[in-house]
């Protein structure tokens, strides 16, 4: 798989679980601007300089849906990155935690609506092609990279390859 990584943008992603009668809940959102506007996505944005990724995740959760989650709560889940060959400047390389404990109220921000799903019941057909390839799996405990392509057409899904961690790697 040929992929630029050159200048791809650090990225800390955070997937907010909790336990329901109807079983495993992820709180993703829907992006309500800049590239990709209008998918479901998980919350996360840009590492800072001098920011490490476990900042970045926290301070742009809580940025986005208004919710606090502790450090210590964080765990490596995967590493992912996007590549879109006709406009580079949008390629990521995504840092991705899970968390199951976090404090505060579910708020919209400019950037993102949060919305609660079923694991089980993803939206689909809103998401970028990749995700139903990729996050069931990560909320499953699997712990892997991932390296993603897309068409000339920035939305469709060329390649997907991913690649599972040693037993005890943690290193995102």
């Amino acid at each position: 798989m040929s992929m630029n990584l050159s200048r791809p943008k650090r990225v800390a992603l955070l997937a907010l679980l909790r336990d329901s009668e109807s079983g495993t809940e992820v709180l993703l959102g829907r992006k309500l601007r800049g590239f990709g506007t209008g998918k479901i996505v998980l919350p996360g944005g840009k590492i800072e300089p001098g920011e490490t990724s476990e900042q970045a995740a926290i301070r742009e959760f809580f940025e986005e849906t208004g919710l606090l989650v502790a450090s210590a709560q964080l765990r490596p889940a995967a590493k992912v990155v996007f590549s879109f060959p006709a406009n580079p400047s949008s390629d990521m390389d995504c840092a991705v935690f899970i968390a199951r404990v976090a404090s505060g109220r579910v708020a919209p921000s400019e950037e993102l609506e949060p919305l609660w799903f079923s694991a089980g019941a993803l939206p689909v057909t809103q998401m970028w092609e990749d995700s139903p390839l990729w996050l069931p799996r990560m909320m499953g405990g699997e712990q892997f990279t991932a390296c993603i392509s897309y068409a000339a057409d920035n939305q469709s899904l060329h390649e997907i390859a991913l690649t599972p961690w040693p037993e005890q790697s943690t290193k995102i």
